[in-house]
């Protein structure tokens, strides 16, 4: 019983060391960038770019996990967490999942590639 918990102990800390590089973890704490008309506004006028992160970031943590990702210059950070909205799927009732939207705004001629290409 031992050996073999060995052998998967061994075997997940090998998939971390391979899979689990430091910029894969922190991004797991980017939801996604919001793409609204509104946010597209933000971007063009103010370079302020707008995402979802996790709800346990606070501002310290957002700012330097967007410095190190991208290599840019933030000016200011807003945050907000918007109030639940109740769902309903056949008879059940429930809510949505909580999340924190932040509003980062950089330097002048800096941008954050949203795109993959």
């Amino acid at each position: 019983m031992n050996i073999e918990k060995n052998k998967q102990v061994q075997q997940w800390e090998t998939v971390l060391q391979t899979n689990a590089t430091e910029a894969k973890m922190y991004l797991d704490l980017i939801k996604y960038p919001v793409i609204t008309e509104k946010s597209y506004i933000g971007l063009f006028k103010n370079r302020q770019y707008t995402f979802d992160v996790h709800m346990s970031l606070t501002k310290t943590q957002i700012r330097k996990l967007f410095e190190g990702l991208f290599n840019v210059n933030i000016i200011g950070i807003n945050t907000q967490i918007p109030p639940r909205k109740r769902i309903r799927v056949g008879t059940k009732m429930g809510y949505r999942p909580q999340y924190k939207r932040v509003i980062v705004t950089l330097q002048e001629g800096q941008s954050i590639r949203l795109s993959s290409n």
